[in-house]
């Protein structure tokens, strides 16, 4: 991870010192179009003086043709800085996953945080200093989307799947160029207004009377009357005002009648105008990257439509008519619109497109969203080498060298631990701490990582495919008037079940049935661990309960470990390596002292 700070820093400065040299160019043609406009009044002058009246024209028509060359080229630049600063940005971003500092990004994914799941609120995956928050690079709604349902692990992955996500994120995390691209590109128009769904449900609809042969007729012999006659009026002048008059206004009857889905479509496309051309941007890098990956290379076929025309090269034509859509306001719009009827064969361009690409558009976002959510996990990928790609047991079987918890960092202990299908459940003592509950987290949030095609935080791992049930953060419910022992009871309720519908579980319980008193909660415990052991279960449960640990010589399925403090100096100190056997410290009384309450 050290390496990748070197890298992202390097990264940064060399697109500040290119950033440099493009303010540099932006003011040049800042100064260049200004002398070109005060060379194009003084040479002006100078020929008017001297009746030069013949090269004045011309002389106008060469400095508007060389003044919109430069502001072209200008424009150009600008836009150019305006996404070199948005890749800065993006490494800085990058900077700081792998530097400790991406716990002060904003979006969090609070809005995901959901007490009923099985695990996401006790594993971190979303919410303040998350897996969301630590990975997440999409920047649409569809990768949002479909990052937030692979992390809630929606339906378990078979093995097939967890091995071609690896190889598929493997390849990703090395084209840091392309992901990097696509956030970038994403963040551009990142804030703009629209509703995607409303666009999703006009390119669902149908116009038939746009397109009918009265329509297309109308919208030819129209405008050729309406013209011809404003020709016969002026310069001919061979009628009256009338017959131009009453064109005008049979072309505004047409426009007010035979156009109804006129302001649908030009709102839709005008409060989208900007989301479509940023989507349209990210399709087209996406189709530009050579993929090796199989199944990468699939998700890019995916992006055309019925006729085999790319994603990308349907999106820009739409790009186009809503560059159309942007005029509609002006008056020069208004007059064309009455003399040549434009809404008609805008909305004809309009309706010819939905029906072509409209059946397509669902999937053209998706394929985007899982690019984004592929390319979010595989920032693990590349920002952490010395993590390893785990294996899967076919079996209970969950094995780990060196492993940690992902999100500490610097901080971060490692530790070893086999558990055999004999031997499946692990109780964990120890004293306050001591590293009961960030293990615990440790085993599942690799899982998590194991299950999504990532790479372990581990030197080796490997585990079952199983449904994870977590019961660590319980508290209070007011709302619902629970009180804390009653919510984990009901979370201990939904492992039973779905031990009982005959899933294969891996559990995490941390201090189980701490709500209660001593006697009933050794033994609810005890009764627990029992029942747990006849099921295809497997999973850790931690616990002030020195006296469950005798379970280990009552069942041959239950294992003690234990973490431990030690003294330096009357200072409390943590190790925290697990360790075989159950715990034979306490360090209630001193943490009380220690937080200054006279025992």
């Amino acid at each position: 991870m050290k390496s990748n700070i070197s890298f992202y820093e390097k990264r940064i400065d060399n697109k500040n010192k290119e950033l440099k040299e493009i303010d540099n160019k932006c003011n040049f043609f800042s100064i260049l179009r200004l002398v070109i406009a005060v060379l194009a009044i003084i040479t002006t002058y100078f020929l008017y003086k001297n009746k030069s009246y013949k090269f004045i024209l011309m002389e106008i028509i060469a400095f508007i043709i060389a003044f919109t060359f430069i502001a072209y080229i200008h424009s150009k630049t600008v836009e150019y800085k305006k996404m070199l600063k948005i890749n800065i940005n993006v490494n800085e971003d990058a900077l700081s996953r792998v530097n400790g500092k991406w716990k002060e990004f904003l979006d969090k994914g609070e809005e995901y945080l959901n007490v009923e799941h099985p695990f996401i609120n006790d594993l971190d995956i979303f919410g303040k200093g998350s897996l969301f928050q630590w990975i997440n690079t999409t920047t649409t709604l569809f990768g949002r989307k479909s990052l937030k349902e692979k992390l809630s692990i929606i339906k378990l992955p078979k093995k097939e799947e967890i091995y071609a996500n690896q190889k598929m994120l493997k390849e990703l995390g090395e084209k840091i160029n392309f992901r990097q691209d696509i956030e970038s590109l994403g963040r551009v128009y990142n804030k703009e207004k629209g509703d995607i769904d409303t666009f999703l449900k006009w390119a669902k609809e149908r116009n038939d009377s746009i397109l009918n042969i009265p329509t297309l007729i109308i919208s030819i012999i129209m405008p050729i009357l309406t013209v011809g006659s404003i020709i016969l009026f002026y310069p001919l002048n061979k009628i009256s005002t009338v017959m131009p008059s009453l064109f005008i206004i049979l072309n505004i009857i047409i426009i007010k009648f035979l156009v109804k889905d006129r302001s649908n479509t030009i709102s839709v496309m005008y409060d989208l105008r900007y989301k479509i051309k940023t989507y349209f941007r990210i399709i087209k890098r996406i189709n530009e990257e050579d993929f090796q990956n199989e199944d990468l290379n699939m998700l890019k076929g995916r992006l055309t439509n019925k006729n085999k025309k790319s994603a990308a090269e349907a999106l820009r034509l739409l790009d186009r008519l809503e560059g159309k859509v942007s005029d509609t306001g002006n008056m020069f719009y208004l007059i064309m619109n009455f003399l040549f009827l434009w809404d008609i064969h805008l909305l004809r361009e309009f309706e010819k497109w939905r029906r072509e690409n409209g059946g397509n558009i669902e999937e053209w976002f998706f394929v985007l969203g899982e690019i984004e959510a592929l390319s979010s996990i595989a920032n693990l990928n590349f920002d952490n080498k010395d993590w390893s790609y785990p294996s899967i047991n076919d079996e209970l079987k969950l094995s780990a060298i060196n492993i940690g918890h992902p999100f500490l960092g610097d901080k971060m202990i490692t530790n070893d631990l086999l558990m055999e299908k004999n031997k499946n459940i692990i109780l964990i003592t120890g004293s306050n701490m001591s590293g009961k509950s960030t293990f615990l987290r440790t085993i599942g949030i690799n899982m998590i990582l194991t299950y999504l095609g990532a790479p372990a935080c581990a030197k080796e791992f490997s585990c079952p495919i199983l449904n994870i049930y977590t019961c660590m953060r319980i508290g209070d419910n007011l709302e619902e008037n629970i009180s804390s022992f009653y919510a984990e009871i009901l979370r201990v309720k939904n492992l039973i079940e779905a031990t009982k519908r005959e899933e294969k579980v891996f559990f995490l319980l941390d201090e189980i049935f701490k709500g209660t008193n001593s006697i009933d909660r050794h033994t609810g415990a005890e009764i627990l661990i029992n029942q747990l052991c006849e099921k295809d279960a497997m999973g850790f449960v931690s616990t002030h309960d020195l006296e469950l640990c005798d379970l280990e010589e009552k069942n041959q399925k239950v294992l003690n470990y234990h973490f431990e403090e030690y003294y330096v100096n009357n200072e409390i100190k943590f190790d925290y390596k697990l360790k075989r056997g159950k715990s034979n410290t306490r360090n209630a009384v001193y943490l009380m002292r220690m937080a200054g309450i006279d025992i």
